[in-house]
């Protein structure tokens, strides 16, 4: 259990996470890791199976504690298929069938791979009560251990309370080989929680919400650390590699430790999403993440730059005026990154961040906004900058063979 003391009103903040391993050749150390448990139901996609869960599944099966494999085909989507598939086949049958006995459970759920099948383990776990823990492969999100799931319900994406894994293993020589562009949307999901902070903030100063300043700065000092090593990513610098997982791990925890999501999803993730869901709706896959996050994130940036200007509200321009200076480093940062952009049309655009105020029951600059009869002015009028200043490149242009 890792635990911290805190001035806030829960004076406690703490999270029933065990162990967790960050290092060079850490899938090595699966079976130590994993000692006490007997009867551990792996689970993987094609993928993630040939990078790192063939070596795990050897090491298991080796030390005894495997009980058996699932390997999704991909895409292996976090949705109710994937969770359908991974309960119909987390409990092993006997060779003999007793027509008088339960199926035996396995007694913890290992995922290899990063959001999706994390996701996905994530609700098996919680609705069968069984541990789960997760080897990573991909430095692509904050998830790892986090509290929350965001899952796809039908033509929904919904956020639903999950388990907490109680180990994350993250081996870096894995993470130094994943694909550029899931290393693009760990950076476009981390560099959102400087708005999702703020959005925190201005939520405690006009709706009194709980707001835990330890918090907040233990998130803001991850974000930090990702945006500094983000340029070395694409030299595979195992040192970038690594401050980038340790950030986005530490971001999670503070989901855990807040008990919600509030201090790492804020305006950027309510438009990101939707942007995902409208795929969704289509009957399309819906692109990375926090690749859309990343997009959220420049929209957002430039929906405070104007409102920052436009605003009489002293206390609340003082309160943007804090956080200028990251979304500086922010612009800078995708001048050398060029995070590509999968939203380009003007419609669908100003759309997603139209419905992204409602995604979710969280108060942020899109319910100010709203409130003064200004939204619709402002996702009209951002379009034309965030296009011209961060908009380099499309993704399917820039990465023409990536399939998800």
């Amino acid at each position: 259990m890792i635990q911290m003391d805190c001035t806030c009103v829960q004076r406690r903040h703490c999270i029933p996470t065990e162990v967790i391993e960050v290092s060079d050749h850490a899938i090595e150390k699966v079976g130590d890791i994993l000692r006490n448990y007997s009867r551990i139901f792996m689970v993987a996609d094609e993928n993630t199976y040939e990078v790192a869960g063939r070596r795990v599944e050897e090491i298991l099966r080796e030390r005894g504690i495997l009980s058996h494999s699932l390997v999704l085909p991909p895409p292996a989507l976090p949705n109710a298929e994937s969770i359908g598939k991974v309960l119909m086949e987390a409990g092993r049958d006997r060779p003999v069938y007793d027509i008088g006995a339960w199926s035996l459970n396995p007694d913890y759920i290992l995922a290899v791979g990063s959001g999706s099948l994390n996701d996905t383990c994530r609700m098996v776990s919680y609705r069968l009560g069984i541990p789960y823990g997760v080897v990573g492969t991909a430095p692509s999100m904050d998830g790892y251990a986090s509290v929350v799931a965001p899952l796809l319900n039908g033509r929904r994406k919904i956020v639903y309370n999950c388990t907490i894994a109680r180990h994350i293993i993250i081996d870096l020589s894995v993470n130094a080989r994943a694909p550029y562009p899931l290393l693009l949307s760990g950076v476009g999901d981390m560099i959102g929680k400087y708005v999702a902070i703020l959005d925190w903030e201005i939520s405690r100063d006009r709706n009194g919400e709980y707001y835990c300043g330890q918090i907040a700065d233990m998130v803001l000092r991850a974000t930090d650390q990702c945006v500094a090593a983000a340029a070395s990513l694409q030299e595979r610098d195992v040192s970038a590699v690594r401050a980038a997982s340790e950030g986005l791990i530490l971001s999670g925890e503070c989901i855990a430790f807040c008990g919600s999501s509030r201090p790492a999803s804020g305006t950027e993730h309510m438009i990101g999403q939707t942007w995902e869901v409208m795929d969704v709706e289509e009957g399309k896959v819906p692109n990375l993440h926090g690749i859309e996050v990343g997009e959220g994130t420049f929209t957002a940036i430039e929906i405070f730059r104007r409102l920052y200007r436009e605003t009489e509200d002293a206390p609340l321009k003082a309160l943007i005026e804090k956080y200028l200076p990251a979304f500086d480093r922010i612009e800078r940062l995708q001048q050398t990154l060029q995070i590509p952009f999968t939203v380009t049309d003007r419609k669908r655009y100003t759309e997603g961040i139209l419905r992204g105020r409602t995604f979710r029951d969280r108060y942020t600059v899109l319910q100010y906004l709203y409130d003064l009869g200004k939204l619709e002015e402002y996702a009209d009028a951002v379009y034309e900058p965030v296009m011209q200043k961060y908009c380099f490149t499309t993704f399917r242009d820039r990465f023409p063979d990536w399939q998800a």
